[in-house]
């Protein structure tokens, strides 16, 4: 395209396609139904995408598939301006904000549903790490859709397998080095939060609704 930019049909709300790049804005719900031999792609931002799949309508010519819905986060960092940084980092998606690891698990205690959890590591009362074996026990739907950001990764790595012997745990989330590049952020949460979760083996089955099989022997 000669554009920087790409803009919705139905709407004609628009996206900076040089800083997404393509790949990156289908991943986060625009789609792009190709024109006569020639011309350019027309694109449909994910607020219209959702409206049409509320609706039934699906353009029959498209051979894309259904958007993906826009991810919710919760992230997690005890310093005010790290935290509103790293928030407008991740501006597309629907993020929601906590100062502390005690704020984060007040959040999810009154039902908040999140889709990715991104802490730092090093907090005061309580740690990432931490704060994630508490996840994993109350909520353990969001452990393997967990990630830490850390400015010390060698330090954090040592936290994180001291705490996964001390609690017994096989592995610990992945740690991010600060200052994260905003497209590995972004790629990064894009790809737990659309992880599918498994069904056996995990400590995530008691989550999941029991399998035929499991049902007939209770």
């Amino acid at each position: 395209m000669s554009s920087s930019f790409v803009v919705c049909k139905d709407c004609g709300d628009s996206s900076a396609a040089v800083e997404w790049g393509f790949v990156l804005l289908a991943r986060h719900g625009w789609t792009a139904q190709l024109g006569d031999a020639g011309g350019e792609p027309e694109w449909r931002c994910p607020a219209c995408n959702e409206r049409h799949a509320a609706s039934g309508v699906w353009d029959l010519a498209s051979d894309s598939d259904p958007p993906r819905r826009r991810l919710r986060v919760l992230l997690v960092d005890d310093q005010v301006l790290v935290l509103r940084a790293t928030a407008g980092m991740l501006r597309e998606l629907d993020v929601v904000t906590a100062g502390s690891a005690a704020e984060a698990l007040a959040k999810l205690a009154d039902g908040s549903h999140f889709d990715v959890i991104v802490s730092d590591v090093s907090m005061p009362q309580m740690s990432g790490p931490e704060l994630y074996v508490r996840i994993r026990e109350r909520h353990s739907h969001l452990a393997e859709r967990f990630l830490l950001l850390s400015g010390d990764s060698y330090g954090a790595s040592l936290l994180c397998s001291a705490i996964a012997r001390r609690e017994n745990l096989p592995s610990m989330p992945k740690i991010l080095d600060k200052p994260v590049p905003r497209d590995v952020l972004l790629r990064e949460v894009d790809s737990v939060g659309h992880r599918r979760l498994p069904r056996s083996g995990t400590f995530a089955v008691g989550d999941l609704e029991p399998s035929p099989q499991r049902a007939k022997t209770k």
